[in-house]
Parts: C-alpha cells; sequence; structure tokens
C-alpha cells in the first residue's frame, strides 16, 4: 500500500517551496494540514486539491 501522506519536507519538494515556507503557511494556516502532537502531516490528495484551487484563484484574478 502506498504511503497517502508526506510530511513537511517532502510536501515542500512536492509543491516546489522551501520547508520554512510551508511551517509558516501551516502556522498562518493557509495551507492544510494535520498535526499530531509535534508532528506535521499533508495528504496529498488534499494538496492537490489546494494547488488546483490556487490555479483557480490565480486565473480569475488575472482574468478581471
Amino acid at each position: 500500500m502506498k504511503r497517502q501522506t508526506l510530511n513537511v519536507h517532502e510536501a515542500a519538494d512536492f509543491i516546489g517551496v522551501s520547508s520554512w515556507l510551508i511551517y509558516d503557511m501551516v502556522r498562518r494556516k493557509e495551507i492544510p494540514a494535520i498535526r499530531v502532537r509535534t508532528r506535521i502531516f499533508f495528504r496529498v490528495e488534499t494538496l492537490e486539491k489546494w494547488m488546483e484551487a490556487k490555479e483557480a484563484e490565480a486565473v480569475e484574478a488575472t482574468a478581471l
């Protein structure tokens, strides 16, 4: 069975940003994350949907 979650470093690689930016986005609640005590995880499916929504927002903003 394939793992369905990513840690902070894997999520950063997946999105193409730094780990520090991921930590900052989680702190500001700008990105959907799962906290288990001190650990932070991201579901791949949720990140993909989040990126699609951000892309749609960007397209809509440029269309105005």
